[in-house]
Order: C-alpha cells, then structure tokens, then sequence
C-alpha cells in the first residue's frame, strides 16, 4: 500500500524540476521520495484458511494488534497458497502465509519466506525446541490420527486399516488431497513401504480403499465436524481437538491415535520474503506476540489444541489439562512425519497430484 501511494503521488505531480523540488516544504519533499524501507507500515496482507480457525485466530491475535498498533488486516481466505507466493516472488503481495512446519520449509528453500531470527523475534526462544524450525515458530501442535463412531463400531480400532474394514463402506472419509491429504497420503505410502521417489505402494492403497469403501470426500475441519455429527461419517483421519468438538456437538466419537503412529502439524504463519522492510518488521512484531505464553492459551482454550510455548505447556489452567502431552506422545505422533524426505515430496508434488487425480479418484 505504501509503494501504491508513492506511486500515484508521483505520477499526480508529474516529473517535478529541479526549482519545484526546491520549493517543496520538507513534509511534502519527504513524502516524494519516501520509499517502502523508511515508511511506516500500516497494514498486514495475510493468505489464511477461512471458517473457525480464523475466527479463532481474529479474537486472539490479529484484533487487539490491530487496535494497538492501527495496522489494517487484509485478508485472502482459503487453502494451498503456496503456489500463488511462489509465482509472486519477484513481486510479493502478502505479507504471511499461514503454513505448518512441512510447507513453510519447502518455500523457505525457495526464499519465498523468511527465516525467524531470535533477535528480531524474541519469543521464539520460549518456545519448546520441538515446535522450532528455521522458516515458522508453532502457536500451537495439532495432534491427528482417527475419529471413531463408537455407537455405529463396536470393535476395537488401532490401526489406520479400519478405514479398509469392508463393515465401513460408504461410511469413511477421506480428505481431499489440498486440505489435509496429501500428507496423508504420503503416511499411507510410508506405512506400505513407499518412500517420497516410489509412491506406487501409496497410490495402490488409497485406489483399493476408494474402489471397495467409496470414501465420502473431506473438504475441511467444519465440514468434517457436520458429517460426524450427523452419522454420514463413521471413521476417518481427523484432528483430536476436532473431534473433540464434535463429540461436544453430538457426536459419539472418540479421538484414536493408530499404532503406526499419528500425525502432528505445528501452525503459524509464515513471512514472505521480498516485502518492504518496514512490512517485514510490522510481520515479525505480529508473530512474536503469537508465540506469548497467555495469547497460546487463550487460542488454545478456543482450538482444543495444544499450546507450544513452554511457560503455557507447564501452567496450563484447569480447564485446559486434558491438553497436557508427554514426551512419549509427542513421540507417537511425529513417528511418521519424521520418516518423511520434505524436499523430494515438494519436488514431486505436482506429479504426485497428478497421479492422485488420475489413478485414484479417475479409477
């Protein structure tokens, strides 16, 4: 916004002579050649996901910046920015992106987003080291593994196979691959004995599972939340702060973590690389204050997740001790992601879709 005002003033005044620049009051001489680095920002662009989650993240976060700071927050809603940040790179129009730990890397090797320094971002060091990495510090973890109807199944439920179980067809979900499918789709691969370069043992898989069990297709967190109150979902992968939230709702579930291990995203937002030095500045301010002890667990008390800042992990309220994880937890839920090569998976993405799009759902 700034380099837009400095653009149209100059083009109203035209090409001033070297008398009328002398003329000009030092104000209005300032204001000429102001450039994006010297001027004040006053406002923050944000690529974010839609529905509660940004609600959530309006009341903790970006509301009271807002009114302290007089920024305006401007929002592009939805998911799977990364392609549109990669395709303004030389020209950037968003100032974060809202990303986990596994998108945020494959950007940051493509210097499309900053990496956090502690100098500049000095909560970052209160922050358990788990939820540390070079191009995003998580406000909070998102354990995930299955949602299981208890009234409509019986039988126990360890493993990611029950969504093979022949008893579920027609009753399991699967999430569409831009949501939270992809990764997904990759522990199923790992599980299999695939690895990021052989997706064959993935893609025969997830094509058995849509053949036999015709999953019903998952779009998102709220709408997964509506189909598991209403029954048209039995079991399928799903967030355990979210299925909390749906057993709250009516639904009779209950949160699983699969003996091969769950799945763990941390969140924040991410900070795109070539903005103007003082929308950068503005950005680190922002997230610093997402990393403090009392915004972590007043979001947390909001998601149902887990906070990572280490003061909020030891003090969390009463009301808040079910969110409380062990080492051996953490352990359990990063077993698959950490079997995962992030760059090979980033680089084969768009042939991974393809094959997604065509052998899985086209079979």
């Amino acid at each position: 916004m700034a380099q837009e005002r400095e653009d149209r003033s100059i083009v109203a005044l035209g090409q001033p002579t070297r008398r009328g620049l002398l003329q000009m009051t030092g104000g209005a001489l300032a204001a000429l050649v102001a450039s994006p680095a010297t001027a004040a920002a006053d406002e923050l662009r944000f690529l974010f996901p839609s529905g509660s989650w940004k609600d959530w993240f309006e009341q903790t976060f970006t509301k009271s910046f807002s009114e302290r700071t007089g920024a305006k927050m401007v929002w592009k809603t939805g998911l799977g920015f990364e392609p549109l940040v990669i395709a303004q790179r030389s020209r950037p129009q968003w100032d974060l992106i809202h990303q986990n730990q596994n998108t945020s890397a494959q950007l940051g090797a493509l210097n499309a987003v900053i990496e956090w320094k502690s100098d500049r971002i000095p909560n970052i060091a209160k922050v358990h080291p788990s939820f540390r990495y070079p191009h995003i510090v998580g406000k909070v973890h998102t354990p995930f593994g299955l949602a299981v109807n208890t009234k409509r199944i019986k039988k126990p439920i360890e493993s990611w196979e029950a969504l093979w179980d022949s008893e579920f067809a027609g009753k399991v979900g699967w999430p569409d691959w831009v949501y939270t499918g992809e990764e997904l789709f990759h522990a199923v691969n790992v599980i299999a004995g695939g690895d990021a370069e052989n997706i064959d043992p993935g893609i025969n898989k997830l094509r058995d599972l849509h053949k036999k069990n015709r999953p019903v297709a998952l779009n998102n967190t709220d709408q997964v939340k509506q189909l598991l109150v209403s029954e048209d979902v039995w079991i399928c992968p799903y967030f355990g702060a979210r299925t909390e939230q749906a057993k709250a709702a009516g639904a009779p579930v209950e949160f699983v973590i699969p003996k091969e291990g769950g799945l763990s995203w941390i969140w924040g937002t991410s900070i795109v690389a070539g903005r103007p030095k003082d929308s950068i500045e503005l950005a680190e301010r922002f997230v610093n204050e997402t990393l403090d002890a009392e915004k972590q667990i007043a979001f947390s008390r909001l998601t149902g997740y887990p906070p990572t800042n280490i003061d909020a992990m030891k003090n969390l309220p009463p009301d808040l001790k079910a969110l409380e994880h062990s080492d051996a937890d953490l352990e359990r839920l990063g077993a698959l992601q950490r079997r995962f090569d992030y760059m090979a998976m980033f680089a084969y993405r768009d042939r991974n879709r393809e094959r997604w799009n065509k052998e899985v759902l086209g079979a």
